[in-house]
């Protein structure tokens, strides 16, 4: 790996692609849901802490997070606005005891002075990553400190959250969307002309109207809004380009636990592991409790609970048998909760336990 690290850009590509392939087929051979989107990381990881890290291209990322964005629309049918309605004091509660779920976390580690200032408080949102980070980097924080807590946590819900799908998710009631379960699956010119302008279309009107992770929620809710007025009916998402976008996306994660990052984190890491198994284990709790009130299974409610990255929850949603639809309803609202109450709470937080020098 030293040598690969001063070697050029294409034999590492070529390396990152080959060990992404090896690990996402063995993880696909277990049967863990979202292999070829954790093996990617997995391998992303190694090459970035080894000092061979290679910049993903913001376009491909962006591209890649937009057909996931398409691929959560087509998991709402025509009945989630009724079931929306029906059931909103659920979706709207489950979202903010997340939230106050992580943020308790964050002020633990902080009151504790476990990291530095109020790192762990800005590092504890789950969700809205970029906007935390550059908010604690406003507020003069350590904003590599929290992209790497927020990182992390996204790394080890995904695991996890694809190993409880995979243990939890036989006998849900839901079906997976795999896209294209046979590789040589013809492909509906039409259904993919659809998913590649909605894709475009919401990514780009997404940062126009400046939304919050564009990529997702633009195409997100162009599609939404297509199939409601019955514009659309289908959309196709052949096997191969999903997976090129899984690993894509698998890369953009991967590739943000630098070597610096790490070794500031290596005093607190233990306490960060721990924060984070105490946020998902509060979060499974969480789950038991809707899984009473929803009368969804454990693994979709796991799901629509778990303190992730919404894409990499979308990947693990669509290759598991869960209620997708509830799955990113939850998410979303979460989404918007961080929105409306995340700053404001982080702000009050952060000026309680640690204010900021000078």
């Amino acid at each position: 790996m030293p040598k690969l690290a001063k070697s050029p850009a294409l034999p590492r590509w070529l390396s990152l692609i080959a060990i992404s392939v090896i690990f996402a087929g063995a993880l696909e051979w277990a049967g863990l849901p979202a292999g070829q989107l954790l093996g990617p990381m997995l391998a992303a990881i190694i090459f970035a802490t080894r000092g061979s890290a290679l910049g993903t291209p913001p376009v491909m990322f962006a591209a890649s997070q937009s057909l996931i964005g398409c691929l959560i629309a087509s998991s709402f049918g025509p009945d989630l606005l009724p079931r929306f309605v029906a059931e909103w004091p659920i979706f709207v509660f489950v979202s903010v005891a997340t939230l106050f779920v992580a943020y308790g976390a964050g002020f633990l580690l902080a009151r504790l002075k476990v990291l530095p200032g109020a790192v762990a408080v800005w590092g504890s949102a789950p969700g809205l990553a970029t906007a935390m980070v550059i908010m604690a980097r406003d507020y003069g924080e350590d904003h590599r400190l929290v992209a790497f807590m927020t990182y992390l946590r996204v790394l080890m819900v995904a695991v996890g959250a694809s190993a409880l799908a995979m243990l939890l998710g036989s006998g849900s009631g839901a079906h997976p969307i795999r896209p294209g379960m046979d590789w040589l699956t013809p492909v509906d010119p039409w259904g993919l002309a659809t998913t590649l302008m909605v894709a475009a279309t919401g990514a780009v009107g997404g940062r126009l109207v400046r939304l919050p992770a564009p990529n997702i929620l633009g195409p997100m809710i162009v599609g939404c809004i297509l199939q409601a007025t019955g514009l659309v009916h289908n959309f196709e998402f052949p096997r191969l380009m999903m997976a090129i976008a899984y690993m894509i996306v698998g890369w953009g994660i991967g590739m943000r636990f630098t070597r610096e990052t790490v070794e500031r984190a290596r005093r607190a890491l233990p306490a960060v592991v721990a924060s984070i198994a105490a946020m998902m284990t509060a979060c499974f709790l969480l789950a038991l409790l809707l899984t009473r009130i929803a009368h969804v299974s454990l693994a979709t409610a796991y799901l629509a609970t778990s303190p992730g990255g919404m894409d990499s929850i979308a990947i693990i949603a669509a290759n598991s048998p869960v209620d997708m639809g509830f799955v990113m309803t939850m998410q979303t609202m979460r989404m918007l909760a961080i929105l409306l109450l995340g700053p404001t709470i982080a702000r009050t937080v952060a000026r309680r336990v640690a204010p900021p020098a000078g």
